[in-house]
This record gives C-alpha cells, sequence and structure tokens, in this order.
C-alpha cells in the first residue's frame, strides 16, 4: 500500500476540512489537489484513498491506514437509516465504508464487447456481462481515445438495471422525467437502437448542456433534451409516453461509497424537502404516461420515506396505476450501489 508523501499531508488535510467543514464537494477536492501536486497514478490513488478515509471517518490524521475505516454519520440520518433497514442497519454501515468498483458500460451504439475488452486492457478490465465491464486500474481511463471515442460509460451496475427495469425497445417515446446530464438516457438510448424519442427533462439547464455534449460522443441522436421552465413544460407531455423514468432527487444514502461528503451536508430539514418534492415530481410525471404504458421510479436512497412509502401513497391515490414489480438493494449487493425501484403500468380505459 502507498503511503502518503509527508509533502501532501497538508493539502489532503485542507481538503477534507473544507469537505467537512466548508461544503465542498469531495471529487472538488481530489481534483484540486491532483492539479497541484504532480500526479501520477500511484499518487493519485494515494490521495483519493486517505482523502476518503478521512471523509467517511471523520479522523484528519493523514498517517492513518486507509483501511482502518468506519463512516460517519449524524445521529439522525442513523436513527432515520435505522427505522427502514432495521437488523440489516450494520451491513448498511459496514458496506457504505467500503470503496465501490468503477463499472462501465459499453456503448453499443458506437463499439462492441470485444473492442472494449481489447482496447481496454491496460486499465485490467473484467467482464461482468453482456454490456458492463469493472475496470480495476481506472486511472487516465476518461483520458482514453476510446472514451473520446464514445465507446463506453461510466455507469454503476445497479443503474443500469434501473434502466434495463423499463423494457425499452425501439421506436418508442420516452421520458426521462429528472435526466439530469444524461446517464440513464443515454442508456436508454442504447438499448432503443438509436430509433424512436427520448424527452430529456430537468430544472437545470446547466445539466442539459452536459447532456447534450455526452450525447453527441455517444452518438446518441434520438434524446432531446427539454428544459423544465414552469409546470406547463410537463403538463403540455400528459398521456403521450410509452415509458416514463422518474429518477427523483434524493438523499443518496444509496450511494455513500461513492459521495461520502453526503453525511456532512445533509440536513434532516433537506430530507423532509426532498420527500415533498419526491411525491410531487411523481404525481406530475406519471400522467405524462399514456394509458397500457409504463412508468419506472427510482431513488439512490435506503430509506422507505423516498422509496416504498412514496409508492404506497402514490398507488392509493391513483388507482389507474397499478405495481406490476419493485425491487431494491443494499450498497455492495452484486457490488452495485442501494436503490429503490418500482415498475408501475396505467390503465387503459374500460
Amino acid at each position: 500500500m502507498y503511503t502518503l508523501p509527508h509533502s501532501l499531508h497538508d493539502h489532503v488535510r485542507t481538503a477534507a476540512l473544507r469537505v467537512m467543514e466548508g461544503g465542498r464537494h469531495l471529487t472538488d477536492e481530489i481534483a484540486w489537489i491532483l492539479r497541484e501536486v504532480d500526479a501520477n497514478e500511484i499518487r493519485a490513488k494515494a490521495v483519493r484513498d486517505h482523502l476518503y478515509r478521512m471523509v467517511r471517518s471523520g479522523d484528519l490524521d493523514p498517517a492513518v491506514d486507509v483501511e482502518a475505516t468506519s463512516l460517519h454519520m449524524p445521529d439522525w440520518l442513523r436513527l432515520r437509516c435505522e427505522r427502514s433497514l432495521g437488523e440489516r442497519l450494520q451491513a448498511f454501515l459496514d458496506a457504505s465504508a467500503l470503496d465501490a468498483p468503477v463499472f462501465l458500460r459499453v456503448n453499443t451504439l458506437q463499439a462492441t464487447m470485444e473492442q472494449c475488452i481489447e482496447t481496454l486492457a491496460p486499465f485490467d478490465v473484467t467482464q461482468i456481462s453482456e454490456e458492463t465491464l469493472r475496470a480495476d486500474r481506472p486511472y487516465g481511463l476518461f483520458r482514453s481515445e476510446a472514451f473520446a471515442a464514445g465507446w463506453f460509460e461510466q455507469q454503476d451496475i445497479t443503474s443500469q438495471r434501473v434502466v434495463r427495469s423499463m423494457n425499452v425497445i425501439p421506436g418508442q417515446r420516452v421520458y426521462d422525467a429528472c435526466a439530469g446530464v444524461g446517464g440513464k438516457a443515454l442508456h436508454i438510448a442504447a438499448l432503443m437502437q438509436n430509433k424512436g424519442r427520448i424527452v430529456a427533462l430537468d430544472v437545470v439547464e446547466s445539466k442539459l448542456l452536459e447532456l447534450k455534449r455526452r450525447a453527441r460522443r455517444a452518438g446518441a441522436t434520438i434524446i432531446e433534451p427539454r428544459h423544465i421552465t414552469s409546470t406547463k413544460t410537463v403538463k403540455r407531455l400528459a398521456d403521450s409516453a410509452d415509458r416514463v423514468l422518474i429518477d427523483v432527487p434524493c438523499s443518496g444514502t444509496g450511494v455513500l461509497r461513492r459521495n461520502p461528503d453526503i453525511t456532512w451536508h445533509l440536513t434532516e430539514d433537506q430530507l423532509d424537502e426532498l420527500v415533498q418534492q419526491q411525491a410531487d415530481i411523481l404525481r406530475r410525471n406519471a400522467r405524462t404516461c399514456k394509458p397500457g404504458g409504463m412508468v419506472v421510479y427510482a431513488t439512490c436512497s435506503v430509506l422507505r420515506e423516498e422509496g416504498a412509502d412514496q409508492i404506497e401513497r402514490f398507488i392509493a391515490e391513483n388507482n389507474e396505476f397499478t405495481v406490476t414489480n419493485s425491487w431494491s438493494t443494499l450498497p455492495g449487493e452484486d457490488e452495485g450501489d442501494g436503490f429503490y425501484v418500482a415498475v408501475l403500468t396505467r390503465s387503459t380505459p374500460s
């Protein structure tokens, strides 16, 4: 294991404090350090491992073994997790204190699995499924020619399962209600073989601009980014989609392996606001599904109030929708992130 040089101790300690007390994002701080120093693969890994360990545990000693880690969590959030998980709480905490693997989705619009395996061999890739690779030496991966050519995207294996739950087919009209920078929309486009139409919606215009850039690189030509400027943007789409993905903003408790800074930034009031926001997003966007179509509700959270409770309330108030399938995972199950997913169908009027 590589020991962090003393010359980097102050950089890493300063970065950890800015994350824990200043509200900075962990990935931004890692990027700052690597710009400040002469980075190579070993040094970059040391910086990342030690900074993640500090933020996870709250221990600011850079000399502590990066494997000796625990998970910082405020009491109120631990209690919420315990209410949702019961006897599974400790397994969740233990898994969330570990690193998440780097999963890649082969973009079948631009490349084959065989091409990616051969080209990405220096990054120690292993095929996990027909469209998924795990990269065990990811340093420099996103500066590779294969990435620039749109051959693959980084996407968690459970996130990929969310998209496959939609059962999309070429030629359909699909809405991604909270598209963000487009990770799932790009996957949908590949599964649809660039045939049909995907309307990617978001309230943050800068995210949609990044989605456009990613779509160009991926060769995904059927995605139409659409900025939500008022409630009318969604209302105009009523009863028109074959499939609707509602991947709501959430606490992120299912992705603490990747984003341990969440436990320092999230407040109880913010979580309660998110729960209300999720209910509103689900209610408004489910109406864009046409009768006979399908809605997939997803959240990368392990909390019942963001998952099963939302669906139970929605179904009780909207009897034309039926849950045909639901599933959930904890972080680390199948090596993926924690998610709750419900697949709903909208009945056809008799």
